[in-house]
């Protein structure tokens, strides 16, 4: 890290979150004045009016411009998603959001009131009011009752998107200008359909003019300040970089610096436009590869100077952020917009597609030791040890979890499933945390409902009703008091599940309709492959790959609980059905049985076979779950672009939960894996935690057991290993040996925390001590001190190796 960039890291981390209230006026403003036109023009406008008028700001030191909001790691706001969170914790409820347990944001009363007054516009039309005042009463019991939650795709924006920077940075928004219109006079307006095509490509062709306006409007500052400078290096930086933001992104990149402005200022726009999270780079190293090898070549940057730019790019990153309610926020602690960048993999022909800037991607992550963007490793059979030694001895260094390992043949061989082109599938990158998608190509990696997936198994057990609740969901063809082997229960939980994933994709189908009639966001789907050639946007089937699906969380856990009654209660007959549903009612804790409750308890958690210990017994109830729910998807369930266009618009199965183990866990009772009520679900899948016994590749040997073919929304697999496991090069060599009999076995993905516990607890008592600690919680990094108490804990509580 030269000089400049440890300022601008250290400045970085002076910053303290805030909230900004200028896109939230300007967009009020402009909507205000639009109502009554299509929601389509209404919200390119908007998006016009936002970058035309919002703040421009460079600072000092920056090599790469841009921002989102007038201060970095300041948020924006977007109350057309929802306003009910916003009202409330403005004023204190649950939390003020600078008294929040994690994500803490600061703002000033000014800021406070100008969002407030345009809160009350948008009171009663936010996206997320319509969908909870749509959905069916039995959707919304299922809902409040935390089995399923839909809010990161109403009450925000969608994202998970990988938009074509290639494109950009090869051709300019100038060629994607050109399509528009060419597409857009030659429709015929008197043919059905084409005047909403029209409202769509008008729409995307005022995006494009606002990006490129904006980009004029950084080149303008940036020549202000040039003219204002006194120390001649920085006039010289500042009148490249108006020459920069003059050239790109309307027009080609011509050197490997336009490349990289390039890409955050398409990065920055598609972020501004809406509220998604997870608009990932793609594969990084492979676009911006030849410019700097052109560059090179002709003597026009060093490779030191090249890794500058790299490190100041990814430093822009880490200054966007994204306010979320809290509810919300449990789901997503860490500050995260969840930017992922991949590197290495392969080539069209398998070959080896390593380079001079995938090395210089995990140098610079090694020494910023940020969280964004999330870096990833790409490894095919031809991956060299050489740069796997690399990645790994960063990952050491960056002490979070980056980079994480990514399997392309096990993606692969799930997107082969699914009908992806061939020409297309080694192409994939991870976005968001892990999800596979096609760069330029898919709509939203990662969209739909999240499924508590053991709380559907605490409702089994209570025969469909949610103790929590009252609710009574169905009625089940046999108490379980009356079921006599594990088996029939098992039966029971699979029309459980079926009953809630059905409920699922209607949401889905509901929301969807919402955000075609509300949510029209032009300037992105342009930049995503066939939305100009069909007029269509994104959420009206544009895109050529399509599969919904949010996350689940805790299908680990509930095999283990399936897995424990077949043991305990049917095979060993330790303790009766009975005997284990009262315990579970009463949380382990009524002592005047026999066994006591907190022995019950001690027998489940010590006596019955877990995952993660290469225990097939157990191992089997796990695939059981993971078999049924990924088969469902894949082959029962359609999302609602079905015959639009796009393929192969099935679900997927995700199990990416985020913090979502800890926000599901709340809200189940005691299960019979041995959690009390309230606790964790395992994370991803990865074993529960603490209930590895047998080590490190016993633990793989289970995950690899799993069917990853239905998981293409990826399934995390954390692992935390002692700085005694890294400290000699052969320990590494077996790490990788590790890694590379994990992915021959169709492993998706592995990622490891590499701080000692002891650090982490230090942490908790003197979080002054600690504030650029990283941590990998789930499929991303973050700030240990910026998360939750609980959060915290759940880290600290996984088994060390």
């Amino acid at each position: 890290m030269n000089t400049r960039i440890l300022r601008l890291r250290n400045r970085l981390f002076d910053q303290k979150p805030r909230i900004c209230s200028e896109r939230c006026v300007i967009f009020t403003q402009s909507m205000k004045k639009s109502e009554g036109r299509p929601i389509a023009l209404r919200r390119a406008q908007a998006f016009y009016d936002v970058l035309d008028k919002m703040t421009v700001c460079v600072n000092e030191d920056e090599l790469i411009v841009g921002n989102q909001a007038k201060w970095p790691k300041a948020s924006p706001v977007y109350p057309e998603y929802s306003t009910e969170w916003l009202e409330a914790e403005l004023n204190g409820k649950p939390y003020y959001p600078y008294d929040r347990p994690g994500d803490k944001f600061y703002y000033d009363e000014e800021d406070k009131n100008k969002i407030m007054d345009c809160v009350c516009y948008w009171k009663g039309k936010s996206l997320y009011e319509s969908l909870r005042k749509t959905l069916p009463d039995y959707i919304n019991a299922a809902w409040d009752a935390n089995v399923i939650d839909d809010t990161w795709v109403s009450a925000a924006g969608l994202g998970n998107e990988v938009v074509d920077y290639e494109l950009v940075i090869n051709k300019g928004l100038e060629d994607v200008m050109r399509r528009i219109v060419d597409k857009r006079n030659s429709l015929d307006p008197k043919e059905p359909g084409n005047v909403r095509k029209r409202w769509f490509l008008e729409a995307a062709l005022k995006g494009n003019q606002a990006v490129v306006n904006f980009a004029y409007r950084i080149a303008d500052e940036c020549e202000k300040q040039a003219q204002a400078a006194t120390d001649e290096k920085r006039r010289k930086e500042l009148t490249d970089l108006t020459e920069v933001c003059r050239h790109v992104p309307y027009h080609p990149a011509r050197n490997f610096h336009e490349a990289v402005q390039s890409v955050y200022l398409i990065l920055l726009a598609v972020h501004l436009e809406s509220n998604g999270h997870a608009i990932s780079l793609g594969r990084f190293d492979q676009y911006v590869y030849p410019f700097y090898q052109k560059d090179l070549f002709k003597g026009r940057i060093t490779r030191q100077e090249a890794l500058e730019i790299i490190e100041a790019f990814f430093i822009k990153c880490n200054e966007l952020n994204k306010l979320r309610s809290w509810p919300d926020t449990e789901f997503f602690l860490g500050y995260q917009m969840f930017i992922n960048l991949a590197v290495a993999g392969q080539r069209a022909d398998g070959s080896n597609a390593v380079n001079t800037v995938s090395e210089l991607c995990i140098e610079a992550c090694e020494d910023l030791k940020l969280f964004t963007p999330s870096i990833s490793v790409k490894c095919c059979d031809d991956t060299p040890d050489e740069f796997l030694m690399k990645a790994l001895n960063a990952m050491e260094n960056h002490k979070g979890g980056q980079p994480a390992f990514y399997n392309d043949k096990a993606f692969i061989r799930t997107l082969e499933n699914m009908g992806i082109a061939k020409e297309d599938r080694y192409n994939w990158v991870p976005d968001g945390c892990i999800e596979a998608s096609i760069p330029g190509k898919w709509d939203f990696a990662a969209k739909g409902p999240w499924l508590n997936v053991e709380k559907v198994l605490e409702i089994t057990l209570n025969n469909g009703t949610d103790p929590r609740t009252k609710v009574h969901f169905f009625d089940v063809d046999k108490k379980i008091e009356a079921c006599t082997s594990t088996q029939e229960i098992y039966e029971e939980y699979k029309k459980a599940l079926k009953y809630f994933i059905d409920l699922q994709v209607e949401t889905e189908h509901i929301n969807d309709e919402l955000h075609v009639e509300m949510d029209i966001n032009a300037f992105r789907a342009s930049l995503v492959e066939d939305c100009i050639g069909r007029g269509l946007d994104l959420v009206e089937g544009g895109s050529v790959y399509s599969a919904d699906g949010g996350p689940t969380a805790g299908s680990i856990s509930a095999g283990d609980a399936l897995a424990a009654i077949n043991y305990i209660v049917f095979d060993q007959k330790i303790i009766t059905m009975n005997q284990l549903l009262h315990a579970l009612k009463t949380n382990f804790e009524d002592e005047t049985t026999v066994p006591a409750g907190s022995e019950i308890r001690a027998i489940l958690l010590n006596k019955a076979p877990k995952f993660g210990n290469d225990d097939d017994e157990a191992d089997r109830w796990v695939v059981a779950v993971e078999e049924f729910i990924g088969h469902t998807y894949r082959y029962e369930c359609k999302s609602s672009k079905y015959g639009k266009g796009p393929v192969p618009c099935c679900y997927s199965y995700s199990q990416s939960p985020v913090t979502g183990n800890i926000a599901f866990g709340s809200s189940i009772g005691a299960t019979p894996d041995g959690r009390k009520n309230g606790a964790p679900v395992n994370n991803g899948v990865s074993p529960a935690n603490g209930s590895e016994k047998n080590g490190a590749t016993a633990a793989c040997n289970s995950v690899m057991k799993l069917p990853t073919i239905y998981i293409q929304k990826g399934g995390i697999f954390n692992m935390r290993l002692s700085k005694a496991a890294l400290e000699t090069e052969e320990n590494k060599k077996k790490i990788i040996d590790m890694i590379r009999v994990f992915f021959d076995n169709y492993g998706e993905q592995i990622q490891f925390n590499v701080v000692d516990t002891e650090v982490y607890k230090d942490a908790m008592i003197h979080p002054e001590n600690y504030k650029d600690l990283m941590v990998r919680v789930s499929g991303y990094s973050a700030l240990f001190t910026s998360l939750s108490p609980a959060c915290q804990a759940d880290v600290i509580s996984r088994t060390e190796f």
